[in-house]
């Protein structure tokens, strides 16, 4: 089985609000020591690092980053099956750590494979990941989203794109309450899809398990949404449709 990890950090110019992560100190709260560790590097002209790695069954390996106060950060993990394996997917943990003090960053979707919040300083921090019950290869990609003005007067915008990983490509769009959201995705890989979720709250419209490439329904809160496509294989070309009215 394979397993994709997808950490995102969005820029702190980005408009709207952003969930606060709580910041959880441990008793005795000591500064990370990231001496060794695989450090996630965006190279010259694009918006997403990338490492391959694997983690025997139950083990941890820690990664970091830098990033700069009031930047949202999401970190998901997402089970791949490998075609020579015949069990179900695993599944993974992702926690996040200020590496200056040690403070564990809470997320508010709460403890699983996805973490979301808006980093409370700037500085490095270390994100960990937690195999489950079974041996794992996965891609560790960060991303930096694009955030996407659909309003009134532009209601529907488009894109088209080429996945170079199975890293998800994550757009952050502003809605509220009684806005109708339609999303359409068209993908050269029928394993592709859609996970849709409000980044303040968390609340799932389309979730990644649901394998959708079509939504239609109402955002019930005023709040960032994250429109993530998430391909079914390296190399896949796109066409996403958003419209939000």
């Amino acid at each position: 089985m394979r397993l994709v990890v997808c950490l995102v950090v969005a820029g702190a110019a980005c408009s709207g609000g952003g969930p606060q992560p709580t910041v959880t100190a441990p008793p005795a709260a000591a500064p990370i020591d990231t001496t060794g560790l695989a450090r996630i590097r965006f190279a010259r002209g694009t918006t997403s690092g990338i490492l391959n790695d694997s983690l025997p069954a139950g083990e941890t390996r820690s990664y970091v980053l830098g990033a700069l106060q009031g930047q949202v950060m999401l970190a998901h993990a997402i089970a791949w099956n490998d075609p020579a394996d015949r069990h179900p997917a695993g599944e993974a943990t992702v926690r996040v750590f200020r590496g200056v003090d040690g403070a564990e960053l809470r997320s508010s979707a709460g403890d699983g494979e996805q973490w979301s919040g808006r980093l409370p300083s700037s500085g490095d921090f270390v994100v960990r990941v937690t195999a489950g019950a079974a041996p794992v290869s996965y891609t560790l990609a960060v991303q930096i989203p694009r955030r996407v003005v659909v309003d009134q007067e532009n209601p529907t915008t488009s894109f088209s794109g080429l996945a170079p990983s199975r890293g998800p490509i994550d757009y952050i769009i502003k809605g509220e309450p009684g806005n109708r959201l339609e999303v359409a995705l068209e993908a050269d890989s029928a394993a592709s899809s859609l996970h849709i979720y409000g980044l303040d709250t968390g609340v799932q419209l389309a979730r990644l398990s649901d394998r959708r490439r079509r939504f239609f329904g109402t955002v019930p809160t005023t709040q960032d949404y994250v429109v993530s496509v998430v391909p079914g294989a390296e190399q896949v070309r796109y066409d996403l449709l958003i419209t939000l009215r």
